[in-house]
Protein backbone atom coordinates (compact mmCIF):
# COMPACT_ATOMS: atom_id res chain seq x y z
CA UNK A 1 0.00 0.00 0.00
CA UNK A 2 1.87 3.47 -1.11
CA UNK A 3 2.58 5.90 1.87
CA UNK A 4 -0.28 8.24 0.66
CA UNK A 5 -3.23 5.71 1.49
CA UNK A 6 -1.70 4.39 4.56
CA UNK A 7 -1.64 8.04 5.83
CA UNK A 8 -5.28 8.64 4.94
CA UNK A 9 -6.37 5.32 6.55
CA UNK A 10 -4.35 6.48 9.90
CA UNK A 11 -6.56 9.68 9.45
CA UNK A 12 -3.42 12.31 9.86
CA UNK A 13 -2.38 14.60 6.41
CA UNK A 14 0.00 13.75 4.18
CA UNK A 15 2.89 15.18 4.54
CA UNK A 16 5.88 12.89 3.17
CA UNK A 17 4.14 13.13 -0.50
CA UNK A 18 6.29 13.38 -3.19
CA UNK A 19 4.88 16.44 -4.39
CA UNK A 20 4.70 18.52 -1.35
CA UNK A 21 8.44 17.78 -0.96
CA UNK A 22 9.19 18.24 -4.65
CA UNK A 23 7.90 22.01 -3.56
CA UNK A 24 9.64 22.19 -0.35
CA UNK A 25 12.60 21.10 -2.29
CA UNK A 26 11.80 23.84 -5.11
CA UNK A 27 11.37 26.59 -2.43
CA UNK A 28 14.94 25.83 -0.87
CA UNK A 29 16.35 26.36 -4.24
CA UNK A 30 15.22 29.83 -4.11
CA UNK A 31 15.86 30.84 -1.52
CA UNK A 32 19.64 29.84 -2.21
CA UNK A 33 19.50 31.90 -5.46
CA UNK A 34 18.03 34.65 -3.82
CA UNK A 35 20.84 34.96 -0.99
CA UNK A 36 23.59 34.30 -3.67
CA UNK A 37 22.29 37.13 -5.92
CA UNK A 38 22.28 39.84 -3.10
CA UNK A 39 25.61 39.31 -2.54
CA UNK A 40 26.43 38.99 -6.20
CA UNK A 41 25.90 42.67 -6.58
CA UNK A 42 28.17 44.78 -7.10
CA UNK A 43 30.35 42.17 -9.57
CA UNK A 44 33.64 42.70 -8.82
CA UNK A 45 34.97 39.66 -9.79
CA UNK A 46 39.02 40.25 -9.48
CA UNK A 47 38.20 41.88 -6.01
CA UNK A 48 39.59 39.98 -3.13
CA UNK A 49 37.08 41.11 -0.76
CA UNK A 50 34.44 40.20 -3.00
CA UNK A 51 35.70 36.92 -3.47
CA UNK A 52 35.76 36.22 0.13
CA UNK A 53 32.06 37.78 0.47
CA UNK A 54 30.98 35.78 -1.92
CA UNK A 55 32.84 32.65 -0.64
CA UNK A 56 31.46 33.28 2.71
CA UNK A 57 28.02 33.50 1.52
CA UNK A 58 27.72 30.47 -0.67
CA UNK A 59 29.12 28.64 2.19
CA UNK A 60 26.76 30.04 4.56
CA UNK A 61 23.91 29.22 2.38
CA UNK A 62 24.28 26.03 1.06
CA UNK A 63 22.57 23.73 3.17
CA UNK A 64 19.54 24.79 1.25
CA UNK A 65 20.03 23.51 -1.73
CA UNK A 66 21.93 20.38 -0.04
CA UNK A 67 18.56 19.95 2.07
CA UNK A 68 16.45 20.53 -1.18
CA UNK A 69 18.48 17.91 -3.12
CA UNK A 70 18.20 15.26 -0.75
CA UNK A 71 14.18 15.74 -0.54
CA UNK A 72 14.29 15.30 -4.34
CA UNK A 73 15.84 11.97 -4.25
CA UNK A 74 13.51 11.37 -1.32
CA UNK A 75 10.41 12.46 -3.67
CA UNK A 76 11.67 10.17 -6.34
CA UNK A 77 11.58 6.90 -3.86
CA UNK A 78 7.97 7.81 -3.06
CA UNK A 79 6.88 8.36 -6.77
CA UNK A 80 8.62 6.03 -8.34
CA UNK A 81 6.02 5.93 -11.29
CA UNK A 82 6.36 10.02 -11.45
CA UNK A 83 8.47 10.41 -14.47
CA UNK A 84 8.81 14.23 -14.11
CA UNK A 85 9.76 13.76 -10.53
CA UNK A 86 12.73 11.48 -11.37
CA UNK A 87 13.90 14.06 -14.31
CA UNK A 88 13.75 16.87 -11.76
CA UNK A 89 16.08 14.44 -9.21
CA UNK A 90 18.37 13.25 -11.82
CA UNK A 91 19.05 16.61 -12.96
CA UNK A 92 19.84 17.90 -9.89
CA UNK A 93 22.03 15.24 -9.07
CA UNK A 94 23.98 15.58 -11.79
CA UNK A 95 24.16 19.50 -11.06
CA UNK A 96 25.37 18.41 -7.51
CA UNK A 97 28.82 17.28 -9.55
CA UNK A 98 29.15 21.06 -10.17
CA UNK A 99 28.67 21.96 -6.78
CA UNK A 100 31.19 19.22 -5.45
CA UNK A 101 33.43 20.56 -7.48
CA UNK A 102 32.60 23.90 -7.35
CA UNK A 103 32.99 24.15 -2.97
CA UNK A 104 36.79 22.25 -3.65
CA UNK A 105 37.61 24.98 -5.74
CA UNK A 106 36.53 27.36 -2.92
CA UNK A 107 39.45 26.23 -0.20
CA UNK A 108 42.22 27.68 -2.27
CA UNK A 109 40.51 30.73 -3.49
CA UNK A 110 39.41 31.70 -0.31
CA UNK A 111 42.55 31.22 1.11
CA UNK A 112 44.69 33.64 -1.33
CA UNK A 113 41.16 35.94 -1.06
CA UNK A 114 42.04 36.24 2.55
CA UNK A 115 45.70 36.94 2.24
CA UNK A 116 45.45 39.51 -0.72
CA UNK A 117 42.77 41.28 1.78
CA UNK A 118 44.57 41.28 4.79
CA UNK A 119 47.53 42.71 3.01
CA UNK A 120 45.41 45.30 1.52
CA UNK A 121 44.17 45.93 4.90
CA UNK A 122 47.43 46.34 6.54
CA UNK A 123 48.75 48.11 3.89
CA UNK A 124 46.01 51.29 3.46
CA UNK A 125 46.10 51.75 7.10
CA UNK A 126 49.97 52.34 7.12
CA UNK A 127 49.58 54.37 3.85
CA UNK A 128 47.40 56.73 5.43
CA UNK A 129 49.36 57.01 8.82
CA UNK A 130 52.38 57.92 6.54
CA UNK A 131 50.82 60.01 4.42
CA UNK A 132 49.39 62.11 7.56
CA UNK A 133 52.78 62.20 8.62
CA UNK A 134 54.08 63.67 5.21
CA UNK A 135 51.65 66.20 5.31
CA UNK A 136 52.30 67.41 8.11
CA UNK A 137 55.74 67.64 7.98
CA UNK A 138 54.73 69.94 4.92
CA UNK A 139 52.95 71.98 7.44
CA UNK A 140 55.56 72.78 9.64
CA UNK A 141 58.01 73.82 6.75
CA UNK A 142 54.84 75.96 5.33
CA UNK A 143 54.78 77.46 8.98
CA UNK A 144 58.42 78.03 9.01
CA UNK A 145 58.78 79.78 5.94
CA UNK A 146 56.34 82.12 5.63
CA UNK A 147 56.80 85.36 5.43
CA UNK A 148 53.92 87.18 6.20
CA UNK A 149 50.50 86.64 7.56
CA UNK A 150 48.92 86.37 4.08
CA UNK A 151 51.52 83.66 2.94
CA UNK A 152 50.89 81.71 6.20
CA UNK A 153 46.97 81.59 4.50
CA UNK A 154 47.71 80.54 1.54
CA UNK A 155 50.40 78.11 1.90
CA UNK A 156 47.75 76.51 4.43
CA UNK A 157 45.06 76.35 2.57
CA UNK A 158 47.15 74.80 -0.37
CA UNK A 159 47.80 71.81 2.06
CA UNK A 160 44.70 71.61 3.21
CA UNK A 161 45.74 72.74 6.88
CA UNK A 162 44.40 74.38 9.53
CA UNK A 163 41.67 77.11 8.32
CA UNK A 164 42.61 80.75 9.73
CA UNK A 165 39.65 83.17 10.68
CA UNK A 166 40.05 86.86 10.49
CA UNK A 167 41.31 87.67 13.93
CA UNK A 168 43.52 84.54 13.28
CA UNK A 169 45.23 86.58 10.59
CA UNK A 170 44.79 90.07 12.39
CA UNK A 171 47.36 88.70 14.85
CA UNK A 172 51.53 89.31 14.55
CA UNK A 173 53.12 87.02 12.92
CA UNK A 174 55.18 85.49 15.39
CA UNK A 175 51.73 84.80 17.50
CA UNK A 176 50.32 83.31 14.53
CA UNK A 177 52.95 80.85 13.74
CA UNK A 178 53.07 80.02 17.45
CA UNK A 179 49.42 79.39 17.14
CA UNK A 180 49.21 76.85 14.17
CA UNK A 181 52.05 75.04 15.48
CA UNK A 182 50.11 74.38 18.38
CA UNK A 183 47.64 72.73 16.45
CA UNK A 184 50.17 70.59 14.39
CA UNK A 185 51.55 69.28 17.65
CA UNK A 186 47.79 67.78 18.69
CA UNK A 187 47.82 66.84 14.87
CA UNK A 188 50.82 65.36 15.86
CA UNK A 189 49.97 63.68 19.08
CA UNK A 190 47.00 62.40 17.17
CA UNK A 191 48.49 60.71 14.41
CA UNK A 192 50.93 58.86 17.21
CA UNK A 193 47.89 57.74 18.59
CA UNK A 194 46.45 56.01 15.74
CA UNK A 195 49.91 54.40 15.01
CA UNK A 196 50.37 53.06 18.55
CA UNK A 197 46.76 51.44 18.28
CA UNK A 198 47.25 49.95 14.70
CA UNK A 199 47.44 46.34 15.06
CA UNK A 200 50.62 44.67 14.05
CA UNK A 201 50.95 43.53 10.32
CA UNK A 202 49.25 39.72 10.68
CA UNK A 203 49.04 38.02 7.44
CA UNK A 204 46.95 35.50 9.13
CA UNK A 205 44.73 37.95 10.93
CA UNK A 206 41.71 36.12 8.94
CA UNK A 207 43.09 32.53 9.65
CA UNK A 208 39.98 31.37 12.15
CA UNK A 209 37.49 33.05 10.05
CA UNK A 210 39.22 31.29 6.84
CA UNK A 211 39.52 27.69 8.92
CA UNK A 212 36.02 27.85 9.55
CA UNK A 213 34.93 28.22 6.23
CA UNK A 214 37.48 25.67 4.87
CA UNK A 215 36.30 23.15 6.98
CA UNK A 216 32.81 23.76 6.18
CA UNK A 217 33.81 23.63 2.37
CA UNK A 218 35.31 20.44 2.49
CA UNK A 219 31.86 19.16 4.22
CA UNK A 220 29.80 20.67 2.05
CA UNK A 221 31.79 19.10 -0.64
CA UNK A 222 31.45 15.96 0.19
CA UNK A 223 27.47 16.63 1.29
CA UNK A 224 26.97 17.49 -2.59
CA UNK A 225 29.01 14.17 -3.74
CA UNK A 226 27.13 12.11 -1.41
CA UNK A 227 24.13 12.85 -3.67
CA UNK A 228 25.56 13.95 -6.74
CA UNK A 229 26.14 11.33 -9.74
CA UNK A 230 27.80 11.99 -12.98
CA UNK A 231 25.37 11.33 -16.47
CA UNK A 232 25.37 7.94 -17.03
CA UNK A 233 27.33 6.67 -13.74
CA UNK A 234 25.52 4.21 -11.50
CA UNK A 235 27.37 5.42 -8.55
CA UNK A 236 27.79 8.67 -6.64
CA UNK A 237 30.23 11.00 -7.19
CA UNK A 238 31.58 10.21 -3.15
CA UNK A 239 31.72 6.40 -4.25
CA UNK A 240 33.46 7.03 -6.87
CA UNK A 241 35.99 9.41 -5.16
CA UNK A 242 36.40 6.40 -2.55
CA UNK A 243 36.67 4.12 -5.45
CA UNK A 244 39.49 5.97 -6.36
CA UNK A 245 41.32 6.78 -3.04
CA UNK A 246 41.11 2.98 -2.29
CA UNK A 247 42.77 2.13 -5.83
CA UNK A 248 45.36 4.60 -5.31
CA UNK A 249 45.96 3.24 -1.24
CA UNK A 250 46.15 -0.16 -2.94
CA UNK A 251 48.42 0.38 -5.83
CA UNK A 252 51.10 2.37 -3.27
CA UNK A 253 50.77 -1.07 -1.01
CA UNK A 254 51.79 -2.91 -4.45
CA UNK A 255 54.71 -1.10 -5.39
CA UNK A 256 56.22 -1.11 -1.35
CA UNK A 257 55.74 -4.54 -1.08
CA UNK A 258 57.07 -5.54 -4.76
CA UNK A 259 60.18 -2.95 -3.62
CA UNK A 260 60.67 -4.41 -0.20
CA UNK A 261 60.51 -8.15 -1.57
CA UNK A 262 63.11 -6.54 -4.56
CA UNK A 263 65.13 -5.37 -1.92
CA UNK A 264 65.12 -8.33 0.32
CA UNK A 265 66.13 -10.80 -2.38
CA UNK A 266 68.75 -8.59 -3.49
CA UNK A 267 70.07 -8.83 0.06
CA UNK A 268 69.78 -12.59 0.42
CA UNK A 269 71.66 -12.87 -2.98
CA UNK A 270 74.29 -10.85 -1.27
CA UNK A 271 74.87 -12.74 1.48
CA UNK A 272 75.01 -16.28 -0.39
CA UNK A 273 77.30 -14.75 -2.91
CA UNK A 274 79.79 -13.63 0.36
CA UNK A 275 79.41 -17.65 1.72
CA UNK A 276 80.11 -18.81 -1.68
CA UNK A 277 83.72 -16.43 -1.84
CA UNK A 278 84.56 -17.71 2.13
CA UNK A 279 83.96 -21.18 1.42
CA UNK A 280 86.47 -20.94 -1.73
Amino acid sequence: MPPSSASSRYGTPVLLSAPGLSVVALVLFVLFASLVAGALFPLQLLDPAWQLRMAGTLINSAPFPLLGLGLLQITAELGPHDPQLKNRARLCAQLAVAAALGFLLLLPLQTIAGLQTSRSLNTAQATRIQGAERRLVALRQAVASASSNADLNQQLQKLQGPVLGPADIAQPLPLLKAQVAAVLDQAALQIARERQAAPPTNPWRLLPELLRNGIAGLALALGFAALAVRPGSERSLLQEWQKGWSGLLKSLRRRRASSGSGSSSSNAEYFRQIRGEEQQ
